[in-house]
């Protein structure tokens, strides 16, 4: 089969956004039913059509429903997972629940009062657009990009890291470390980070291209700008 009749065939039965995005509120139902004991509803907020309702069906002290706002990092991954790319509905519902488990579970255990519990309480942004990562980011090895940022990179954790995606590598000369990746012709600069004053970095349109890691690995290259020259 001609590679171009492969991809047709393969666009075919490719989930719809919306089959995609019922695919993820569904495992998170699932998972937050049976890793916690939260039976949940999830659904799309009918006065706003831009925010995700999470329902608690089981009585507690705080509030039944948790909204999250579907930005536009949270389309950006239902796309992701309209795709079909490996493992990612998994790794972004197991974050999602696990933020939902961690508001309820300490009150769902204990009998309900006369608190109005209709009202709804909007999870933080930074926690439910936080960038999921591919099997070889960060992610799979325990450390996500926020827990870079606040622990900080040395650089040898941080060539690690960026040797975890195929042909990537970290290089320092000059009073700077290089992210690069290997080419068949040369290679590649993707981005740059200053080793003389900290914060300092420059994304290269090379890795703005590549969307399907760029969210991976600029967090990584945040989170090592970030880090005091000393503690590289």
């Amino acid at each position: 089969m001609k590679k171009k009749q492969l991809a047709k065939l393969k666009q075919q039965f490719r989930p719809s956004y919306e089959t995609a995005r019922q695919q993820l509120f569904a495992a998170i139902e699932s998972k937050t039913a049976a890793n916690h004991d939260l039976p949940t509803t999830v659904y799309i907020n009918p006065k706003n059509q831009d925010e995700l309702l999470i329902e608690l069906l089981k009585d507690t002290t705080k509030e039944q429903k948790i909204a999250v706002p579907l930005d536009e990092n949270f389309k950006i991954v239902v796309k992701r997972i309209q795709r079909q790319e490996a493992g990612l509905l998994d790794r972004f519902s197991d974050n999602l629940v696990d933020e939902i488990a961690a508001y309820w579970v300490p009150a769902a255990a204990q009998p309900a009062d006369d608190t109005d519990t209709t009202q709804e309480k909007h999870v933080s942004e930074a926690k439910t657009t936080e960038p999921v990562m591919d099997a070889s980011s960060t992610a799979s090895q325990g450390l996500d990009p926020q827990q870079s940022a606040s622990a900080g990179l040395t650089f040898a954790d941080f060539s690690e890291k960026i040797a975890a995606f195929p042909k990537f590598s970290v290089e320092k000369t000059n009073g700077e470390a290089t992210v690069v990746e290997a080419t068949p012709k040369e290679q590649r600069i993707l981005a740059t980070i200053s080793e003389d004053a900290p914060g300092q970095f420059e994304i290269l349109p090379a890795l703005e291209r590549k969307y399907k890691i760029k969210l991976d690995v600029i967090p990584l290259i945040e989170a090592y700008a970030a880090t005091a020259l000393d503690q590289r």
